[in-house]
């Protein structure tokens, strides 16, 4: 069986191929999102355009299908938390609202923000830039579209779209992304939404993951998406409860999927695993990010000094960190410089800073330390609730960690496991393909999804 599988991120959109006899990926098309829209009068606002998206995602599956015309489904997954405002002809009247926009974070009143005052009301923990704290917003600031009669997430409404349906359907993923979802339920929380003055019936139906959502106009099925961390875990683990998933990009994660009953754990998100369990959640907002960060300075101290632009100067750190020591020499960087989930006014620091050791290497390093730390502190809040829960192995994903020699290191001996980096370097594309393939009955169940990685 060959199934595609889609990925809407916030910069980039993937397709692919999956060949499930050989367990390999057999075609691949990444286009750059180019659907920003600039010119936004908040410096908080992050939004992009529904239509450019849907022309990327439809370009791509067309190039795919006209190489693997024989593909039996096709599955999604992408930027989680975002919303889109769509009306009665399944077509969208608002911009995507992204889960960078920051309007949940704008005050509410003299002692909330939106996004706290949501949590207060409702009481479930929504943080800035999930769907229900945006929608929250746009309702008391009188933005959403008088036309809109659903709101869903960009994959559920490019899955429709090229079902060529007119109703979004959700899955618990991505349901559980907007907030105010009750896992124990498998449902939203209806009650607590309508306390905070929100009304309930714009929400999309929540159905089983893998459900068939339509057939394009090639007659090829289409399924429901998955949240982009719960693809990301499906196409990287074979093994989900033995290993942990670490990834690294812009921002980064520590997932670990659990059986049982959880319960509220602070700093850490209980997010519906497909088919049943929870995948636990440790997300950092800075990630590669704040290494990002640290290339920039390097390169603005090179261009004052030169006169000259600079291309990316990672080659240099490369070379900082391998000359230097491996250590930090009491330098230490904490890498929250865009805030945390729970508390969005953070701040990163650098402490530490001695005659001997503030140099650029140790700097360097001292910023991936920071980085693994934040990681390896949500693993030890996890191994602290008692559960008796052991792992064996880590699994890496993300651009940052693959490119980065001297992270990896870290982060073996911080957590004293070995590291396997996925096989395939779009995971979440990969689990979107084995969630169709799961829709299809080509695989019975997602739990022995991963028996099908490389």
């Amino acid at each position: 069986m060959r199934t595609i599988g889609i990925d809407i991120g916030t910069t980039s959109i993937t397709g692919l191929v999956y060949d499930l006899e050989h367990r390999r990926v057999l075609h691949q098309i990444t286009a750059k999102n180019s659907a920003h829209i600039s010119g936004c009068g908040r410096i908080w606002e992050r939004l992009q355009d529904p239509s450019a998206i849907l022309g990327l995602v439809q370009g791509i599956s067309e190039q795919l299908l006209s190489r693997e015309p024989e593909v039996q489904g096709i599955g999604f997954t992408g930027q989680m938390h975002g919303i889109v405002y769509i009306d009665a002809a399944g077509k969208h009247v608002s911009p995507l609202y992204t889960w960078q926009d920051g309007r949940g974070s704008v005050p509410y009143d003299e002692f909330h923000t939106h996004a706290q005052k949501l949590s207060e009301d409702t009481g479930y923990p929504v943080a800035p830039g999930y769907g229900l704290a945006t929608h929250f917003y746009n309702l008391r600031h009188g933005l959403v579209p008088i036309e809109a009669v659903s709101l869903c997430t960009i994959a559920d409404y490019a899955a429709m779209r090229l079902a060529e349906s007119s109703e979004p359907v959700i899955d618990s993923t991505q349901a559980a992304g907007l907030g105010c979802y009750s896992l124990p339920n498998g449902a939203f929380d209806m009650a607590a939404i309508e306390r905070s003055g929100i009304h309930s019936d714009l929400l999309p139906r929540v159905v089983q993951s893998g459900t068939l959502v339509g057939l394009t106009r090639q007659g090829i099925p289409v399924y429901t998406s998955l949240g982009d961390n719960q693809a990301s875990f499906i196409g990287s683990v074979p093994f989900p409860e033995e290993a942990l998933l670490l990834n690294i990009g812009t921002g980064s994660q520590l997932s670990a999927m659990l059986t049982g009953s959880i319960g509220r754990i602070e700093g850490l998100e209980a997010r519906p695993y497909p088919g049943g369990g929870v995948l636990m959640v440790g997300a950092a907002l800075s990630g590669g990010k704040s290494y990002a960060l640290l290339e920039k300075f390097y390169r603005q101290v090179i261009e004052a000094y030169s006169g000259q632009p600079q291309q990316e100067v990672y080659p240099l750190l490369d070379k900082l960190l391998e000359d230097g020591p491996v250590t930090a020499e009491g330098l230490t960087v904490n890498p929250q410089f865009l805030g945390t989930r729970l508390n969005p006014e953070a701040r990163g620091s650098v402490e530490g800073i001695t005659l001997d050791n503030f140099t650029p290497g140790l700097l360097a390093h001292a910023f991936l330390q920071g980085i693994t730390d934040e990681l390896y502190a949500f693993y030890s809040t996890i191994e602290q609730m008692g559960s008796g829960k052991t792992w064996s192995r880590l699994i890496g994903s993300g651009n940052a960690l693959r490119a980065n020699p001297a992270l990896r290191s870290k982060v073996e001996a911080r957590f004293g496991l070995p590291l396997i980096l996925s096989a395939a370097s779009e995971e979440a594309a990969v689990g979107a393909a084995l969630c169709a393939a799961v829709g299809a009955g080509g695989i019975p169940s997602f739990q022995e999804a991963g028996q099908f990685l490389e």
